[in-house]
């Protein structure tokens, strides 16, 4: 064990034996506090284990004139867009370039890219282009009825996307890609649109799509989830005022449950049930602005403010989670949230520097410095890091010895690993030499 170790276990053990004071009981109809971040022992710093690179790739871009505009990622691939319309599209877990494609006019400006399981799907001026994820190829381009307000949002079988008209309006995949191919519509199908949803009101944040509802948020600050499909699709299921403009995207969490987190301008942060009629299941005052979107692991909620501090909730209770030592889970100083893996959070400070943060007592662990890379991905879907340089230089970290990624919100499409059989357990050498006898 090195002195290091010895130092922080010894700090371990004196921070466990003066956190036991008793707090009151509260009431019986109260939310209960979320317990602890995490259930590991209290345990010294170096059990979060240290970051190491997986790999480094380069995006396709001309350095001498062009830039990173979004990088945005799936389970599967990274998007690199750079700011004259090519899209260079790497494997995540290897940094492999899978292809490259210049996608709309160059220098046209386009939206970050969204995907589903097989297609991605990127706005460039008012048409929308559906590509192949894995290989590149254009599966339909689609020219919008008025200009995009914000990005699409792209189920297994449709897309929905908000237009400066004050609509949401939604086509199928299928009836596209076959508009494509034969120059027509498919039988039955009397047009491309499959529902228009007019508001009257600006929409210029991106839509979240649950099972059978999508949900979007106005400028006003109204909340709007309407039906997918079927008899009822393209119907309102209820409308939520926020009394207050929204300052972030919604982000939607698939639990037991589906909910939407909303956040307002009066600086309050809004839990609804997506599949009630609009019933919120808590609500917290946040204390500040919050425009970056929100992120969610597990049964954690984290928020980044504009005034730059990092905030824990728990999902079910709506309360701020609890380290080991019984305070919130708070950081200031942060830019933006970068991962989160099962022992840290990791985030970009005021500084550009990486700082690691324990999950378990919310202390900082350590800072690292990467001057060139100052563009990351806010990666909520898995526990990898990728940050960025302006001119398409990639990199992705993982924590040391953690092999396979973690797949944070669709578990079920995590690479089904091989079981291998265990050895017989040996034979006792008593055993062997009384045969022997």
């Amino acid at each position: 064990m090195t002195t290091l170790q010895r130092t922080l276990g010894l700090l371990a053990l004196f921070i466990s034996s003066t956190s036991g004071i008793a707090a009151d009981e509260p009431a019986a109809d109260a939310p209960q506090p979320d317990p602890p971040v995490a259930d590991a022992p209290v345990a010294d710093a170096a059990a979060i284990p240290p970051l190491v690179q997986l790999w480094e790739s380069q995006a396709v871009l001309n350095v001498e004139r062009d830039v990173v505009a979004h990088i945005v990622n799936d389970e599967d691939v990274v998007y690199v867009q750079s700011s004259a319309g090519i899209v260079t599209a790497l494997n995540a877990d290897t940094g492999r370039q899978m292809w490259t494609a210049q996608v709309g006019r160059t220098d046209e400006v386009a939206m970050p890219a969204t995907s589903n399981a097989s297609i991605v799907m990127v706005v460039a001026g008012p048409a929308l282009y559906a590509l192949d994820k894995f290989s590149g190829k254009e599966l339909f381009s689609y020219r919008l009825p008025s200009q995009p307000s914000a990005g699409p949002v792209i189920t297994e079988g449709s897309f929905f996307i908000p237009l400066s008209d004050e609509s949401l309006c939604t086509c199928a995949l299928k009836t596209l890609q076959y508009l494509e191919r034969f120059h027509k519509l498919p039988p039955g199908i009397p047009q491309a649109i499959a529902w228009r949803f007019a508001t009257g009101e600006v929409i210029k944040r991106a839509p979240v799509a649950g099972a059978s509802r999508v949900g979007f948020v106005t400028e006003q600050g109204n909340i709007h989830v309407v039906d997918i499909s079927g008899v009822q699709a393209g119907r309102s299921k209820f409308e939520f005022l926020m009394k207050s403009p929204a300052t972030a995207p919604l982000t939607l969490v698939t639990r037991d449950q589906e909910y939407l987190l909303a956040a307002a301008a009066n600086n309050r942060l809004y839990c609804i049930g997506m599949n009630t009629k609009g019933r919120v299941q808590w609500t917290f005052p946040l204390g500040q602005r919050v425009s970056e979107p929100i992120t969610v692991v597990g049964q954690d909620v984290y928020i980044v403010g504009d005034e730059g501090e990092l905030l824990g909730l728990g999902l079910q209770s709506g309360l701020p989670l609890q380290t080991a030592s019984g305070a919130p889970f708070a950081l200031t100083d942060v830019e933006v949230l970068v991962s989160v893996t099962e022992k840290a959070v990791y985030v970009l400070d005021s500084a550009g520097r990486l700082v690691t943060v324990n999950r378990r007592t919310g202390q900082v662990v350590a800072k690292e410095q990467h001057y060139d890379l100052k563009i990351p991905i806010r990666n909520s879907v898995t526990d990898r890091l990728y940050l960025s340089s302006t001119s398409g230089r990639v990199v992705c970290m993982k924590e040391s010895g953690i092999d396979f990624p973690i797949y944070h919100q669709n578990p079920q499409r995590s690479p089904i690993m091989p079981e291998v059989a265990k050895p017989a357990p040996a034979e006792p050498a008593a055993d062997a030499g009384a045969e022997n006898n």
